[in-house]
């Protein structure tokens, strides 16, 4: 649990407090698991991986761009602190979104920050059992939506593109165009 007090670091009886780049937090004391899970769980843990071992092989200069697009993109947490992250855990955040969309891992940093905001559906009723949804626009911002350019649409309009369309299998937005 996020907490907001003086700073302070290690264990008192089942509590441990500690603090990290997002700030001090306290947590139950307890053993590490790691369990391996299986279907959502497993797909995002090995996509996590793969993220991952996607930056290690990225050139240094590549690196460092990602590191300058993230200086430039602070984060607020649910305290309302500002947090600046690193390249890798930027690059990490939406190469792991992007694979959860079905898309290739980016090299490039993205070139904004724009937020894709989707137009309102058109819902047709023609019978009591057929309803219509025709998504609104020619389809341009669906690959922002899809996490291609960064993980801040992903994160700001998941429930309002959720709500508008259809999911497929994996509980993800199906985008047509």
């Amino acid at each position: 649990m996020k907490y907001l007090g003086p700073p302070q670091s290690g264990s008192q009886a089942n509590t441990t407090a500690s603090k990290n780049r997002a700030g001090q937090y306290l947590r139950n004391r307890r053993s590490p698991s790691q369990p391996a899970g299986n279907g959502r769980r497993a797909f995002i843990r090995g996509a996590f991986g793969a993220a991952s071992q996607a930056w290690s092989s990225l050139a240094p200069g590549v690196q460092l761009a990602w590191s300058a697009w993230a200086s430039s993109f602070p984060y607020v947490d649910s305290l309302g602190q500002s947090i600046t992250l690193t390249g890798h855990q930027i690059f990490v955040a939406i190469a792991t979104q992007c694979q959860n969309c079905g898309l290739a891992i980016p090299t490039d940093p993205p070139l904004d920050n724009a937020v894709w905001a989707p137009a309102a559906p058109t819902v047709v009723v023609t019978a009591p059992a057929v309803i219509t949804v025709t998504p609104a626009g020619d389809g341009a911002g669906d690959a922002l939506a899809r996490g291609a350019v960064g993980v801040a649409a992903l994160r700001a309009r998941r429930t309002q593109i959720a709500a508008a369309h259809p999911g497929d299998a994996r509980g993800l937005p199906v985008l047509t165009g």
